[in-house]
């Protein structure tokens, strides 16, 4: 019984011990309560900063977020020019004063013609799926197919009954796949031999020996491009074929010198500045008709009783709205680069757009028609488009052509 502990032995030093055990948990305790006050406070501050963050990105996206107009009239005089803005001061215009352009680079040659007749005729071409006629070069034709390599059907090579047009010697099959079928009537059925070429973009098939069952369903008949087909079909546009194609020629060729004089005015022209409440006007145009686009083509569907391609404007453009919105700007301000340039030389050059030519260059022969139109764009962007058109026959007329 000897073996006494010292704090038995010292009873003071045991109390004593447990006042500083005391103190310690005390001074343990305050301290882990400043320390949960300090990181409550930091909570609360990263909170707040995450609440301000997305309170000011909210914010910051309803200011910039665009938002559509079908008002194609809004920051545009009824004259048709750019509101509070004079364009020759957003710009540094290019010389147009002695346009010099290539004839080689704005010509429609005469087979450029002769094969658009024979895409016009190709419109009013009937499939004949009777006719004992057999089908000769140069023949359009509707068939059906089933492909085959090493006897294996390959994926796109069955028409599944649903037939497909080609016209034989265009070259736009394989091989002489054209070819095999001349001297073949409707409802033959033809065994076609190829061979893949080594460089084909389907690896799989690439340098592969594939047949083809083919069977005939029709041969069409296309119109002769006579004075007779233009009398009844184009007599908008001209009453003999040579005068249609005199009229295409020339439509081609008007159509290549205005590209041409739009591309110099903007390759050599350089903005200065764009006036920012008109960009933004045009990035509401497009993103208008972008939605209206999207909204169309969901309603055919949907009217079709089919399931709308597109779940939402985003998946129809592939992007969020914001990167949506931020690919407008160099849309809008290529467009208001080409609308101030015309602006600039029509008011440089003192130019004027009437009445009658306003009427004119709507086409309307009634009133009603002319109200509606202007009804739906406003006056302004009617005669910002006829601008457009004063100034192209300005640059025209005093251009050099050689």
């Amino acid at each position: 019984m000897n073996d006494v502990t010292q704090n038995e032995k010292n009873p003071v030093s045991m109390s004593k011990m447990r006042k500083i055990k005391r103190k310690k948990e005390i001074k343990k305790m305050k301290r882990n309560a400043r320390l949960a006050k300090v990181i409550s406070i930091c909570l609360i501050i990263l909170v707040s900063a995450l609440l301000i963050s997305l309170i000011g990105y909210s914010i910051y996206r309803n200011i910039n977020r665009v938002k559509p107009s079908n008002d194609y009239s809004a920051n545009l005089t009824e004259n048709g020019l750019v509101k509070d803005v004079q364009a020759s001061d957003h710009l540094k215009l290019a010389d147009y004063s002695n346009i010099t352009v290539p004839l080689s680079e704005i010509e429609y040659s005469d087979e450029s013609v002769e094969k658009d007749i024979k895409g016009l005729l190709d419109n009013y071409s009937t499939l004949d799926t009777k006719t004992d006629a057999l089908i000769a070069n140069g023949d359009k034709v509707n068939i059906d197919y089933v492909g085959t390599v090493d006897g294996k059907e390959f994926e796109g090579g069955n028409t599944k009954g649903a037939g497909t047009d080609l016209v034989i010697g265009d070259k736009k099959y394989i091989d002489d796949f054209e070819e095999q079928l001349i001297g073949h009537g409707i409802g033959d059925k033809v065994k076609v031999e190829v061979t893949f070429p080594a460089d084909y973009k389907e690896a799989t098939l690439a340098g592969k020996d594939a047949v083809f069952n083919v069977e005939i369903n029709g041969i069409y008949n296309v119109p002769e491009f006579t004075d007779a087909f233009v009398k009844e079909n184009l007599s908008d546009k001209a009453a003999t074929a040579d005068e249609y194609r005199k009229y295409v020629k020339q439509t081609k060729y008007d159509n290549n010198f205005t590209k041409w004089i739009e591309k110099y005015l903007m390759d050599n022209t350089t903005v200065t500045s764009y006036p920012e409440k008109y960009v933004n006007h045009l990035k509401s145009i497009k993103k208008y008709e972008d939605q209206s686009y999207f909204e169309y083509m969901n309603n055919l569907y949907a009217s079709a009783g089919s399931q709308p391609p597109y779940a939402s404007f985003e998946q129809y453009t592939g992007m969020s709205e914001e990167k949506y919105d931020a690919g407008l700007v160099e849309q809008a301000q290529n467009e208001a680069k080409m609308v101030l340039i015309f602006q600039a030389i029509y008011e440089k050059e003192g130019l004027n757009v009437t009445a009658d030519e306003f009427d004119k260059y709507l086409g309307h022969k009634t009133t009603e028609n002319y109200d509606s139109y202007v009804k739906a764009y406003g006056k302004g962007n009617v005669m910002q488009q006829l601008i457009h058109e004063k100034v192209l026959e300005y640059l025209k007329e005093n251009a050099t052509v050689k």
